[in-house]
């Protein structure tokens, strides 16, 4: 009778979790939604001092990024840091963390008000949270600290970040934390990128160890859900969208990057190649199987940009 009980309770208890969790499940979380939330628990104060770090987003690898670094970098007031730990997805990992924040969640009684903890002990404590305010801090921190203080140290007076992994929702984390933050949202044609990356050698990883990019489906679909995020969103954001083809033939002002970032950049960048590579690797091309299967993953995004096959 006992065993009869016991699997009656796990069964109940079973049931009770996979209601609840559907429920969850219909609160629609997310990136999005979580900051939503935490701005309901805690209002940016408006009146604080903040940077203006610069977040050059890129569709996937070889777009371009490197020299749209380099050409912001000529001003010498400013230091880009280049896919900072890439493989480590810190910036990911960060912004992942506010989809727990929801209506009703965290509850506020587990938030810490006092000035004392004198009377804690006295108290049901289980769920003790520090105030809500010092959660955006502590991301903040982290980004100083990384980021922005040893930039200072090298003499800049501003920071940024080039990369190429992350998406819209990683950008609306970046500004919330930075209100004033600039972004820049650059893309050019998967095949060129596909080609050149191919030339690489390819096989990176968007994290390590269980998330390499190495069919074209795999760097198409990459490609694709960036920029789909970028063109869709990044208004939002008051972010600029450059092609690198815009860029490279002129059809992009420099001006108008200038003028977004609050910069001025060195012309003759232009005419400075710089090659990653340490040795000449052989020339590739990619046959009719591997273009059709970018061209069905970078999807009629990309043919919605011009970008011909």
């Amino acid at each position: 009778m006992d065993i009869i009980h016991d699997m009656k309770c796990l069964l109940r208890c079973c049931v009770q979790a996979h209601s609840a969790r559907r429920e969850s499940l219909k609160l629609d979380s997310g990136i999005i939604n979580g900051i939503k939330q935490l701005e309901v628990l805690y209002a940016t104060n408006a009146s604080e001092k903040e940077e203006e770090p610069i977040f050059l987003l890129s569709a996937g690898w070889r777009t371009g990024s490197t020299l749209l670094q380099r050409l912001i970098m000529s001003d010498t007031r400013v230091l880009i840091w280049g896919e900072p730990y890439h493989e480590c997805g810190l910036i990911q990992a960060l912004a992942e963390t506010t989809q727990a924040f929801r209506p009703g969640w965290p509850k506020q009684k587990w938030f810490f008000h006092g000035e004392s903890r004198d009377h804690l002990p006295n108290q049901w404590i289980a769920n003790l949270f520090p105030p809500i305010e010092n959660w955006r801090k502590s991301h903040r921190a982290l980004f100083e600290t990384l980021f922005a203080n040893p930039a200072m140290r090298a003499g800049a007076v501003r920071w940024g970040i080039k990369e190429v992994r992350l998406t819209i929702d990683d950008a609306r984390y970046l500004r919330w934390l930075f209100p004033k933050g600039r972004f820049l949202f650059l893309h050019r044609h998967p095949l060129d990128a596909y080609l050149s990356y191919r030339r690489r050698g390819g096989g990176w990883y968007n994290t390590f160890p269980h998330q390499p990019i190495i069919t074209p489906t795999a760097f198409g679909r990459h490609w694709r859900e960036r920029v789909e995020g970028f063109i869709q969103f990044g208004g939002e954001l008051d972010g600029l969208i450059v092609r690198y083809e815009d860029i490279v033939s002129g059809r992009t002002s420099l001006e108008e990057i200038e003028n977004h970032l609050d910069i001025r950049i060195d012309r003759a960048i232009l005419n400075i190649k710089v090659d990653g590579l340490e040795y000449e690797r052989e020339k590739k091309s990619i046959g009719p199987i591997e273009k059709c299967l970018l061209k069905r993953a970078a999807g009629p995004i990309a043919k919605a940009l011009g970008y011909e096959w």
